[in-house]
């Protein structure tokens, strides 16, 4: 009877991983949600509709996509991660927007290690732009108006976020009289841009790209190289450590999943989003956005947000905690 049971568990164990495994190789079947924690509107939402229909096209199914904004993109990641582990819901977000409140909030009920990586498909750095009416043409300029008058605002999309990381930076390094000026995501930081509300604004390049092409605005500077965007005529402004801010900020857009999720099915994710990020469809959407869509598969981009997440964590012991 010992040797009957075990056997008929054995069977039974059998038959549950074969359904498994014909179930992911079936994957999916249905719509799949797209959680993105931002509100419709801002430069990772765009990103997301842009990657839309060629995911469709390589999943073979509907994605929808789900706007859930607030706390700092942390409300639409905790909709995610309680989820059921099945690949129908997921998140799009940046690599350092998912590293940022892990940086500022110690009390999160989640780390990294709670959700998947199934890879990151856009890569573009961090940039200062400023209303054309303001009269700077670059970082120098901005810096320089920060020292000799009495001080200048400085807008960021959100106040735990990898922006306030760059422009905590700036304002640390330098020393200056640098008013850091929250909102509450980066439709609202472009608004305050436009309306010449602030100084100069920190927000993911290339958002707010059209408006520069128009003169509307001018791109002062950016956390790294230029060099990608398809509009030469910024392609030569000053990083950060061109101007002595020994610091780096840029932003890889991916997708997680919760973290209970089969191998075979994050498998099938990460080559239903590999297909749509090299896909003509999507290369065309990042030629008008600003920059070509990149890709890095799921275990690279996770060793990259973890690596985001320690460098941020000690740019704030620098320049937030010890200001």
């Amino acid at each position: 009877m010992r040797r009957h049971r075990i056997f008929g568990a054995f069977v039974a164990a059998a038959a549950l991983f074969g359904a498994s495994g014909m179930a992911a190789a079936e994957f999916p079947e249905q719509t799949i949600r797209m959680i993105i924690p931002w509100k419709p509107g801002g430069g990772t939402d765009a990103i997301g509709r842009g990657l839309q229909p060629a995911f469709e096209e390589a999943a073979g199914e509907s994605l929808i996509i789900d706007n859930i904004s607030g706390a700092g993109t942390v409300s639409g990641t905790l909709q995610m991660l309680k989820a059921k582990p099945d690949g129908y819901t997921i998140l799009m977000n940046g690599s350092t927007d998912v590293a940022a409140p892990l940086t500022f909030k110690d009390d999160l009920p989640y780390t990294l290690d709670d959700m998947r990586f199934v890879g990151g498909f856009f890569f573009s750095p961090t940039w200062v732009i400023s209303h054309a009416d303001r009269g700077y043409s670059d970082l120098n300029d901005f810096l320089e108006a920060a020292q000799q008058s009495g001080g200048v605002t400085l807008g960021v999309a959100g106040s735990a976020g990898a922006q306030m990381i760059m422009a905590a930076s700036i304002k640390g390094v330098t020393g200056y009289d640098i008013t850091l000026v929250p909102y509450s995501g980066g439709a609202d930081l472009k608004k305050a841009i436009l309306g010449n509300q602030v100084d100069a604004g920190v927000i993911h390049a290339p958002v707010m790209l059209g408006d520069a092409k128009g003169g509307v605005i001018n791109v002062l500077g950016a956390g790294g190289s230029l060099g990608a965007l398809t509009w030469e005529e910024a392609r030569g402004k000053p990083t950060l450590q061109d101007v002595g801010i020994d610091v780096e900020v840029g932003v890889t857009r991916g997708v997680f999943a919760p973290k209970d999720t089969p191998d075979e099915v994050i498998a099938r994710l990460e080559q239903i989003l590999e297909q749509a990020a090299k896909s003509d469809h999507f290369a065309e959407f990042g030629q008008g956005f600003g920059f070509a869509p990149t890709w890095i598969p799921a275990a690279d981009f996770e060793a990259q947000v973890k690596g985001e997440l320690e460098a941020f964590k000690q740019i704030k012991a620098d320049h937030i905690d010890g200001s």
